[in-house]
This record gives structure tokens, C-alpha cells and sequence, in this order.
């Protein structure tokens, strides 16, 4: 098997199997070894910036000395993107080799799983056989019938920004999801929570019923190269207002890890703050365009306070999902804008541009249509003149972009 016949597996594989749990995905680990039994993980959900949490904590392990695993979802580029150690993806060649092992057991032993639960069955074995010291685990969706949620310990359950986002699967509440992330908190853990009013209540009751530790991290301050969290200042490479924040947490990460015996020195923490990098999320991939994908209420919401805070004229460059609050997200964000371009992409639930012109003309902003998304963008940079592109609203637009962009 080379490494397109491996992605070629990978993606046949039905998105979902019935039954829903994992079941199946333990007995293929079973028989794989049980890698996952032999790994120490620090376990992080949530709908907004658990991607970004996981990337910090895992820079600042890195930067201290520990051979880092990180297991994280979507990919923006390449598919390799999604299993790494030590910010080196995944081979060609080793992600070919593990999907024949994995498959292999699988048919075998008659233990068909899902294509997200398949890809954590090949990350655990990776991470063991590559002997991580600690593995940075991010759910695919969810929590509490999550495929990654077949680990029985962790060092750290971190639950981050919750809102609406996956409301078919989770629940039509913030209440509902809230309960559903919560499940991968475990008995006599360590909790630590992305502050909200809303999920606070939720988290903490979940946490005393599992006798767990429950910290919730207090408010940061952005500044203007970073964050001031307790009254001590860091560094932070990321862009974006609402990344101060999620340093709050993984802060409160590395002082649950100091105690448990993890040497992290003050200067690898700020080391690792200072050079982390990931994608797609206020990223800047030139002097005047910006990436981002936020693609629910709160993570439009939270882009269009990082983009009111650069003060400059705004041109949008926008695709959705049909599936997700589109309307909603347009509604909220394209009054900062000075125009708007509706593109699209070749994805089956893609929204049709039109529709997001429709939108965006009814609320008496200049909106264009251009459903090549690379063209889309050459179109704002016309209309720009001095200010700042933003292309936003979908990952798998974001991915796009920067793609051709690194290639140029």
C-alpha cells in the first residue's frame, strides 16, 4: 500500500457506523495491542479553540524536553496534518505502512469502525511504537461517544470554549453539548475549563459526581504581544483577541503538569507561546489577508472583534457549509465589512455563493460573486486598496487559500 492507496482507505470508510460507540474500536485495539493503555494523555474538548489549546500545550512540552504526540481535526493542508510528534507530521511512508497494519487487524478480527475511529486506532499505535512520552489528544466531535474517548485515564481532561456547532449530533442546547464534551471527564481526574457562565454550572456538577478536580481558568487580558494572566505577562504568537484566553488555559494546563512531576521551566512555557504556530486561525499569510475558520456563531463572533481591533476597512471573502447557522454567521459579521465576495467550494455541502449573495445584498452591503475562491480573493485585494482581506467561514476555505498562497 503506498500513501494514496492509504488516504484512498482511509476516506472509503463510512463516516459513521451503527452501532454508535466504541465497541468495535476496542476490540481492533485489542488486537492491535492495546497502544493507547501505554500512553499518558492530556485530553481536550470543546467547540471553539481546543485546535489552539492543543497546539500551545503541545509547543511548550515540546520546548521542555518531552516527545510530544499530537492527534488533532481537521486537517487544512495535508492529511499528515492530523498525527505529529514534535511538529514533524506523520510520514508518507509510515502513514501507508500503519494503514495496512491497521486495516489488516481490522478485517481480520471482523472489527469495522468508523474513519475517524480508525485514524485514532492508527495515531495510538504510532505513538506508541514511536515511544511518546505524552500524547496532546483533541476529540473529533463531542466527547462522551468520541473515538478518542476509548482511552480509560488521563492526565489532564481540559474542556474549552462551548457554543452551538454540531446541534444534529449534540444536542440543541449549549446545556446538551455542554454534557456531552463532559464526557471525557473521568473519576478522581483533573478537570480544567474554559470560563462561561452558561457551561460553568454544568462542568462543575459533572465534576463533583466523578470526584474530579475542577479548575476553571480566570480571565486573561490580551495585550499587544500577548496576554496578562494572575498578573504575570506571557508572550503569544497567535494572532486573534480571542487567544488570550485560551492561554489562560493551557497555563492552568502546565501548572496541573508541574504538579504531577512534568519539569516545564518558566522559559520553555514562554519559549513555546512564543513560536507556536496554527493554522487557520487569525492567521496572517500576507501583509493584508487574513484566514479564519470559524465557521459557528461563536467563532464569527469572535473574529469580528479581532477584526474591528485592526481598524481598517474590511473586505470579506466568504463560503459556508449549508449545514451549519450560515445565515446567522453572515448576519453577524459582514456589517464590519466594506464589501463582500461570495465564493463557494467543490464540496457537496458547500453553500451555493448565491446564496450567501442573497444574504449579504439584503442588508445593503456591495456583495460580489466569484466561485473560484483563489480569483474570489484576487477580487477583494482589488477592492482593498489599504485595508485587510479576511477569508472566513469555512476551514475548508481557509486550507484552500493558504494553500496557494504558500505556493506563490
Amino acid at each position: 500500500m503506498n500513501y494514496t492507496q492509504a488516504l484512498n482507505f482511509i476516506h472509503s470508510i463510512p463516516k459513521f457506523r451503527r452501532p454508535l460507540g466504541n465497541e468495535n474500536l476496542e476490540k481492533l485495539l485489542t488486537h492491535l495491542g492495546e497502544p493507547q493503555k501505554n500512553l499518558k494523555f492530556i485530553h481536550i474538548a470543546g467547540t471553539n479553540g481546543k485546535g489552539s489549546t492543543a497546539a500551545m500545550t503541545a509547543k511548550i512540552l515540546q520546548k521542555s524536553g518531552y516527545k510530544t504526540g499530537l492527534f488533532t481535526s481537521p486537517f487544512i493542508e495535508v492529511f499528515n496534518e492530523r498525527i505529529r510528534i514534535n511538529d514533524e507530521y506523520i510520514s508518507d511512508e509510515n502513514l501507508a505502512v500503519y494503514t495496512q497494519r491497521v486495516k489488516t487487524v481490522m478485517e481480520k478480527y471482523n472489527a469495522p469502525v468508523s474513519e475517524f475511529a480508525f485514524i485514532t486506532a492508527l495515531a495510538f499505535l504510532y505513538f506508541y511504537e514511536k515511544k511518546c512520552d505524552i500524547v496532546v489528544l483533541e476529540v473529533g466531535m463531542g466527547g462522551r461517544l468520541d473515538a478518542t474517548n476509548i482511552i480509560e485515564n488521563s492526565l489532564i481532561s481540559v474542556i474549552c470554549k462551548i457554543s452551538l456547532d454540531h446541534t444534529q449530533y449534540l444536542g440543541n442546547t449549549i446545556e446538551e453539548i455542554a454534557s456531552e464534551k463532559c464526557g471525557i471527564i473521568r473519576k478522581n481526574g483533573t478537570v480544567i475549563a474554559y470560563p462561561n457562565i452558561v457551561t460553568d454550572k454544568i462542568i462543575t456538577e459533572y465534576t463533583k459526581g466523578l470526584n474530579a478536580d475542577l479548575i476553571i481558568a480566570d480571565k486573561a487580558i490580551k495585550t499587544d504581544k500577548g496576554f496578562i494572566y494572575k498578573g504575570k505577562e506571557y508572550p503569544l504568537s497567535l494572532s486573534g483577541s480571542y487567544q488570550a484566553q485560551n492561554g489562560a488555559v493551557v497555563i492552568e494546563i502546565v501548572d496541573v503538569l508541574r504538579k504531577k512531576g512534568f519539569d516545564i521551566p518558566e522559559n520553555s512555557a514562554s519559549e513555546g507561546l512564543k513560536t507556536v504556530q496554527w493554522a487557520a486561525r487569525f492567521e496572517f499569510i500576507d501583509d493584508n489577508i487574513v484566514i479564519d475558520g470559524g465557521h459557528n456563531i461563536d467563532g464569527i463572533s469572535a473574529l469580528k472583534t479581532s477584526l474591528e481591533e485592526l481598524d481598517k476597512d474590511i473586505i470579506l471573502v466568504m463560503a459556508m457549509m449549508e449545514d451549519k447557522d450560515y445565515e446567522d454567521c453572515i448576519r453577524k459579521i459582514v456589517p464590519i465589512a466594506k464589501a463582500v465576495v461570495a465564493t463557494q467550494l467543490e464540496i457537496p455541502r458547500c453553500l451555493d455563493a448565491n446564496a450567501i449573495y442573497n444574504i449579504v445584498d439584503s442588508m445593503n452591503i456591495p456583495c460580489f460573486v466569484n466561485t473560484n475562491p483563489n480569483e474570489a480573493v484576487y477580487k477583494a485585494l482589488n477592492l482593498a486598496q489599504d485595508g485587510i482581506v479576511c477569508v472566513c467561514g469555512s476551514l475548508y476555505l481557509a486550507g484552500e487559500i493558504r494553500k496557494n498562497f504558500k505556493k506563490q
